[in-house]
């Protein structure tokens, strides 16, 4: 079959996106939340089950981290070029599900969306569950629709978009919170349109409530880890609501580039909240003229009316309960703003015009993964880890108090005794399992007093772990060195001592 112009572009533009997002994934860093997936890859999937239930995120990714260690060994490239093929397989999907679905525009649009929006690249290279989730959740989606459009034109593949809708759902539910929400939520509209048209679809009302009824056992043994993660979270969360910074970061997360949550109103900022401005301008803009051309909006309607169904649907149980509203959790359902967008600019039909928004995304796109690929490849990220392994011995033992770089340090060097002093008595013992064996969360120094040898102790800004442990008998092998990363702007406070 030959390919059209268009097509050809299509396909090209799927291929340079892949690469592109490929450029800043080869590296070796990690901070924190990754050092958890990391850490978590070590363990059997029993045990993956336990200490994620202690954790605030289902299991099903760690999961599949670990068959990527069975496959490939403990290998940090590895468990990130998972990620980048999550996002290069939802760019794909472009070209063989959204072109055929919704046209050749839309499919395009989207697939160039979805490689070159900063957040989108960014997160391509996160050891995280996020561009699985938005992979998962998209897929879900695009076989809900194909449901829907099943019964609704009687073609014969009401049980195939079933079962393919059911897969995703239950993968959603068990991969992060906002993705269950998704879930749910999806399961209701399309339960609302069943019942409302119910004299020509008692027979499917039938299967999907099977389809609900497996969902519901399949979910159930995972019910009594969400109750207890829920009321931990009720108990205080770290994620705050600010009158300014919240709404400005929600608008803005899928044009700039924003890992950490150290918000800044900064030049690149400003850059992203005006783009988003003009971007809906333009959309309304778009959307009044298919009206009077009597275009259907439907599935735009419908994807931009889950996104936001989501995001007030946490935004209300963030007044009640607990702060849960946090735009990096976006990510999950950005597959579903990135569909309504491509569908709204398929009604331009100024190719100039179109041009201009592409290069605009483009400009933002690349700005974005230059910092990343900056950032990653920065030759001072791994000289702390460098500067331990010239000198660690099998028997040292390795002490911090800052669970954020000492995470990574237990990631780093999982085959030598560490200890994380939990001063703070935070109730995250069982949580940080994944870092075990190696690493034990401990509430006093009392593990020093027996122990002779040498200690490494880490620390961030400042030395102040030496300050506050015990000084008898212990002889400083060398002082303190401190290591400025530019991932994600970790320090590290190194000193040796011995006992």
């Amino acid at each position: 079959m030959r390919l059209s112009k268009q097509n050809i572009i299509h396909i090209l533009i799927i291929i340079l996106g892949i690469i592109f997002i490929l450029i800043p994934a080869f590296h070796e860093n990690i901070w924190f939340d990754e050092s958890y997936s990391v850490a978590m890859s070590k363990h059997n999937f029993i045990d993956i089950w336990q200490i994620g239930g202690n954790d605030v995120h289902p299991v099903l990714y760690y999961w599949i981290l670990k068959l990527i260690n069975i496959v490939f060994g403990y290998n940090i490239i590895a468990y990130r070029l998972f990620s980048a093929l999550c996002i290069a397989i939802l760019g794909i999907l472009g070209y063989t599900h959204i072109r055929k679905d919704f046209g050749d525009k839309v499919g395009l649009f989207f697939s160039f969306l979805v490689y070159f929006i900063p957040a989108m690249n960014t997160y391509a290279q996160e050891i995280r569950m996020y561009s699985f989730a938005c992979l998962v959740v998209f897929l879900m989606c695009i076989y809900a629709y194909r449901f829907y459009k099943s019964i609704k034109e009687k073609d014969g593949k009401v049980i195939k978009n079933l079962i393919f809708f059911g897969i995703f759902s239950i993968a959603s539910c068990y991969t992060h919170y906002y993705a269950l929400a998704t879930a749910g939520f999806v399961n209701l509209l399309l339960l609302i349109y069943i019942i409302k048209n119910i004299k020509e679809n008692h027979k499917v009302l039938i299967k999907f409530l099977i389809l609900g009824i497996i969902h519901i056992l399949l979910y159930i043994p995972w019910l009594k880890f969400m109750i207890g993660q829920v009321n931990h979270v009720n108990n205080g969360f770290w994620i705050i609501l600010d009158k300014v910074r919240t709404p400005v970061e929600m608008t803005i997360f899928q044009f700039k580039r924003q890992l950490d949550t150290n918000f800044e109103f900064n030049i690149h900022t400003i850059i992203a909240l005006c783009s988003v401005i003009l971007l809906f301008i333009y959309l309304v803009y778009l959307v009044i003229k298919a009206k009077k051309n009597k275009k259907s909006l439907k599935p735009a309607l419908l994807s931009f009316g889950v996104y936001f169904g989501i995001i007030l649907i946490v935004y209300i149980i963030s007044k009640i309960k607990s702060p849960i509203l946090f735009a990096r959790y976006l990510m999950v359902i950005t597959g579903l703003y990135i569909f309504a967008l491509s569908y709204i600019m398929q009604f331009e039909k100024r190719k100039w015009f179109t041009f201009a928004v592409c290069v605009i995304v483009l400009l933002l796109g690349t700005f974005s993964n230059f910092e990343n690929i900056l950032i990653n490849y920065a030759p001072d990220n791994m000289k702390f880890v460098d500067y331990i392994k010239e000198e660690i011995k099998e028997d040292d033992i390795l002490l911090y108090s800052n669970i954020g770089n000492g995470g990574v340090i237990a990631a780093y060097f999982p085959n030598n005794k560490q200890y994380f002093y939990n001063g703070a008595h935070w109730d995250v013992e069982e949580a940080y399992k994944a870092y075990g064996p190696g690493m034990e969360t401990v509430e006093s120094y009392d593990v020093l007093k027996d122990y002779k040898g040498r200690i490494w102790l880490i620390d961030s800004e400042n030395m102040g772990l030496w300050d506050e442990i015990p000084k008898e008998n212990i002889t400083v092998l060398k002082d303190a060195k401190r290591f400025d990363t530019k991932y994600h702007d970790y320090i590290y406070n190194i000193m040796l001592v011995e006992k």
